[in-house]
Parts: structure tokens; C-alpha cells; sequence
């Protein structure tokens, strides 16, 4: 059995740190490449973390959790990781067995053939799903939004975030909003469709907002959010007052590329980010965005597949997860006429 200890020599990083590395102590200040190094010898060396020696009814079920994401990817996005922790903290409290696999796995489908239960993290394209429900009727899908419940996913509310988000910005007489996103894509290579891109434009419709010159898509990264903020920038006096942002690290790289070419934050661009990851109310200005309770969506969609688990027969269902909109000092009222 592979110890803290053998990753401890492979490392060169202590067992104390590499533990709290493993089970994601937030407290815990190391450099990411570090972290990287750790996660990867221990799944290179196969590394299972020692289940709770509690007896219960669960104790002997297996659960995969399958991440869309790299594990390299998965520690820079700070909503995916929460998700699957979530989960993964629910299921090992229960004592079951967790197989967690990604994408980019030598064969991941088979590492998990014999599993009772599935947690998907992310967008899976039609024909995984398929070897999904080939494998076990007991799947949770993770932010995946499917248009028909033929599986069970936990969803985050994007309607009602996105209206409130419009609402607020046209509240401080914002009359030209701009939207930068990313593009996400399933295994297949197909698109999938941005909800938030979706609503927001219901939202400017219903409420009269000038948009159409300001919707740029590229990454859900820090330099995308970056470049994208610069492009608008270029188009000149023609700027929107206010920028929606898909995710928080978009956010994060506008507000930089806008600083950087003089702008100030929020007294020329407003500026909403969405996901509320840890750190943005220490960004400069902190961050106004909209809260996703990601941690909590995994121990829910969790908490479901335990209820399946001991089920005869599985009722798939769509759960929907409020969202909330958090004030900070990135907005401001727009003071233009």
C-alpha cells in the first residue's frame, strides 16, 4: 500500500504538508506547482486515501467520480474543484469507496466498469453518457444542464442570476452592458451552450440594454479575460459603463487589461463577475459577482446518488441551486445622461 511517506521521497515534500495537500486544506499556503507535483505522484503511484473504519450500510458500495476536467486543469478553476469536493467529503463520510478519474486517463471507462454509482463533474458528451448508463442506472451529473431528465444532474439557477445581475446594473443606470464568456466543449468537440449568454441577453432585451457591440467569448481563464477586455477597449470612445463576466477569473483579467490602459474601476467600468471564488473580496476593487454554492451542489448531488445506491429503482431528476448576487465596490452608478 502506497504511504505518505513514498510520496514524501518521490517529492521532497513533507507527509504533514502533502496530507493537507490531499484533503485540501484551504489554510495551507504552498506554491501550485507543488501541489501539482503532489497530486500527480500520488496518482502516478496510486495513491487511495484510508477509508473511515466505520460500518454502515454504504461501506461496501463504489462510487467514481469522473471530472470533465485534466487533474492539471481541475486546480486552477476553483468552481470544478469545489464541486468535486463536495461530492467526494459527502461520499467518504458515508464511508464509500471513492474511484475519482478525469478525462485524459488511459482508459478511464475501464477503472470503473464494476462501480455502483456515478458522479459526472462537468459536460460529458451524448455518447458518455451512454457508457455511463451501460455501466449503472445510479448517475448524478454535475452542472450539466440536460434539456431532457433522463439522468439526474444539480444545476446552478443562471436564469434568475443573470436577471438579478441585469436588474442591478440597470438599477444604477447602466444602458450599455458588455459580456465577456468562455466557450466550453464536450469530449465530442461539441458546444456547449452558455446559459449565462442565453439570459443575459433575455435580460438586456426586457430591460432595453445597448449589448449587441460588446459579446466576446473566448477561455473561462484570466487571460482571456484579459484580451477580450482589451479588444473592447480598442473599439474606442463607443465603450459600454458596465461589463458582465462568465466566471470570476475573467473578471479578474478585465479588470487588469482596464487599469491597464488607464481605466479606473468602477468610476469609468463597472465590472460583475460570477461564481464568487475564494479571494475575490480582497481583489482591487473587491469583486461584486454572483454567489454559486458549488461545494454545496456536489454534497447534494451526492447525498442524491446515496439515496439511489439503495434503491431498487432510480427516478432521475434535475435539481436547481439558488444563486445570490454579492455587492462589493466593482459597480458603481452611471452617472452618464
Amino acid at each position: 500500500m502506497v504511504t505518505l511517506k513514498d510520496i514524501s521521497l518521490k517529492t521532497g515534500v513533507s507527509t504533514s504538508a502533502i496530507s493537507r495537500i490531499l484533503n485540501y486544506d484551504p489554510n495551507l499556503q504552498v506554491p501550485e506547482e507543488t501541489k501539482i507535483k503532489v497530486f500527480e505522484t500520488a496518482k502516478n503511484l496510486g495513491y487511495i486515501k484510508r477509508k473511515i473504519k466505520r460500518k454502515n450500510i454504504y461501506e461496501n458500495y463504489k462510487v467514481a467520480i469522473v471530472h470533465w476536467y485534466t487533474m492539471d486543469k481541475e486546480l486552477y478553476d476553483s468552481f470544478y474543484l469545489s464541486l468535486r469536493v463536495g461530492a467526494e467529503n459527502y461520499l467518504t463520510k458515508l464511508n464509500i469507496q471513492v474511484i475519482r478519474v478525469y478525462q485524459d486517463d488511459k482508459n478511464y471507462l475501464n477503472k470503473i466498469n464494476d462501480v455502483d454509482g456515478i458522479i459526472g463533474v462537468g459536460k460529458f458528451s451524448k455518447k458518455e453518457i451512454a457508457q455511463f448508463r451501460k455501466i449503472t442506472d445510479k448517475i448524478v451529473f454535475l452542472d450539466m444542464n440536460l434539456s431532457k431528465i433522463y439522468v439526474s444532474s444539480v444545476n446552478m439557477d443562471v436564469e434568475n442570476a443573470l436577471k438579478d445581475a441585469i436588474e442591478y446594473l440597470v438599477g444604477l443606470n447602466h444602458k450599455k452592458i458588455g459580456f465577456i464568456g468562455g466557450i466550453e466543449y464536450t469530449s465530442d468537440n461539441e458546444i456547449y451552450p452558455d446559459q449565462r449568454l442565453k439570459f443575459f441577453k433575455k435580460y438586456c432585451d426586457l430591460y432595453e440594454v445597448d449589448f449587441e457591440n460588446w459579446i466576446l467569448e473566448d477561455k473561462f481563464t484570466i487571460e482571456s479575460g484579459f484580451s477580450l477586455m482589451e479588444k473592447i477597449i480598442k473599439k474606442g470612445n463607443n465603450l459600454p459603463s458596465a461589463i458582465f463576466c462568465a466566471n470570476d477569473l475573467i473578471a479578474q483579467g478585465a479588470i487588469s487589461a482596464a487599469i491597464k490602459n488607464n481605466l479606473k474601476i468602477p468610476e469609468d467600468l463597472s465590472i460583475i463577475g460570477f461564481n464568487n471564488d475564494n479571494g475575490t473580496n480582497f481583489m482591487n476593487p473587491p469583486l461584486t459577482t454572483i454567489n454559486v454554492p458549488s461545494n454545496k451542489m456536489g454534497a447534494i448531488g451526492a447525498q442524491l446518488l446515496s439515496i439511489y445506491l439503495n434503491s431498487k429503482k432510480v427516478y432521475p431528476m434535475k435539481i436547481t441551486v439558488p444563486c445570490e448576487i454579492v455587492i462589493r465596490e466593482s459597480c458603481k452608478k452611471n452617472n452618464d445622461k
